[in-house]
C-alpha cells in the first residue's frame, strides 16, 4: 500500500466503482461512507455528463464532486454547482469536426455542449454502460445546428475501429483542440489539456492537496492520465491493459468489490 498520507479519492464509475450490470455494491457504498467519514475529499471522476452521473452521487451520499465529461466539467457535488467547465469555441469545435470528417471518412458526431444538452446526428451509435441513457437531440447533420460552445465530440467511426481513428488524428486537429480515447471505444475530441487529471487538479489546489495525496482508481484508457497523475493508482483486474501496466496497484474487478477491498485496507492501516 502507498506510504504517502492519502487525502483524496477518486474513483472512475463505469468497470470501477459500479458493477458491470450498472449496479452499486452494499459494500463498495459503506467503503466509501467510511472513507468520507474519516474526512477524504470523495470525487467521482468519469466519461459521463453530470446528469448521469448525479445518479450515483445520489446513491452513495458523499461525494464532494464530478469531474465529468473526461474532465471538461468539474462539479460541486453537495450544491450541484459547476466549478469549471472547459469548451471549444463554436468556431473551434467546427473547425476540429470537419477535419476529423475529412480525415476519417465515414463518420457519424455527437456534440455534448456547452448548455448541458446533447446533440447527436441520427447515425451515431455508442456502446453505452448498462443503465447510462443520455437524452439527445437528433439531426441529420450536426455541424449545421452547432450554435455555441462543445465540450467534447464523440466521433464514431466503423471504417476505423479500436484505437486507430484516435492514431489518425493524433496531431492533425486544429490548433487548441486534441484527440483521446473516450472510454466508449469512440475518439473524444476536446480542447487541448482537459483531461480527468486536469479536473482532479483543479479539486486537490483548491483544498491544499498534492497529487501524491490522492489515490485514484481506473479502468479504462480514458483513465491513464488520472492514474499518471495521482500518487496511488489503482487499475481493476478487469481493466485495460494499459491501465493494468501503469498502475501501482492492481485490485480485484469490480465485479467483485475490488474498490471495497482496498479502501478497506486503506482505512484498517490508517487506524
Amino acid at each position: 500500500m502507498n506510504n504517502q498520507i492519502t487525502r483524496m479519492l477518486a474513483f472512475d464509475l463505469d468497470g470501477t466503482l459500479l458493477r458491470s450490470d450498472g449496479s452499486l455494491s452494499p459494500r463498495v457504498k459503506k467503503a466509501i461512507h467510511e472513507a468520507h467519514n474519516q474526512d477524504f475529499v470523495i470525487v467521482l471522476a468519469t466519461g459521463r455528463p453530470w446528469a448521469m452521473t448525479k445518479p450515483v452521487a445520489d446513491l452513495l451520499g458523499c461525494v464532494d464532486y464530478g469531474v465529468c465529461l473526461n474532465g471538461a466539467v468539474v462539479i460541486d457535488a453537495k450544491n450541484e454547482r459547476i466549478i469549471d467547465k472547459r469548451s471549444m469555441s463554436k468556431e473551434q469545435a467546427l473547425d476540429a469536426a470537419a477535419t476529423a470528417r475529412n480525415l476519417l471518412g465515414d463518420v457519424s458526431l455527437a456534440a455534448d455542449m456547452a448548455d448541458g444538452s446533447h446533440i447527436w446526428e441520427h447515425s451515431f451509435l455508442s456502446d453505452f454502460p448498462p443503465g447510462l441513457v443520455i437524452e439527445a437531440k437528433k439531426v441529420d447533420d450536426v455541424l449545421s445546428v452547432i450554435d455555441g460552445p462543445v465540450l467534447t465530440w464523440l466521433v464514431d467511426t466503423p471504417k476505423h475501429p479500436g484505437l486507430s481513428a484516435v492514431d489518425i488524428l493524433q496531431g492533425r486537429l486544429p490548433e487548441g483542440t486534441e484527440v483521446r480515447p473516450s472510454g466508449l471505444g469512440t475518439p473524444e475530441i476536446v480542447l487541448t489539456g482537459v483531461s480527468k487529471a486536469s479536473g482532479l487538479a483543479l479539486i486537490s489546489d483548491a483544498h491544499s492537496i498534492d497529487s501524491n495525496e490522492v489515490m485514484a482508481f481506473g479502468d479504462g484508457l480514458n483513465d491513464l492520465e488520472m492514474l499518471k497523475w495521482a500518487g496511488w493508482s489503482i487499475a481493476m483486474a478487469n481493466g485495460h491493459q494499459q491501465a493494468l501496466d501503469l498502475a501501482a496497484e492492481i485490485a480485484p474487478a469490480n465485479d467483485a468489490d475490488g474498490v471495497a477491498e482496498i479502501l478497506e485496507r486503506l482505512l484498517a492501516e490508517r487506524n
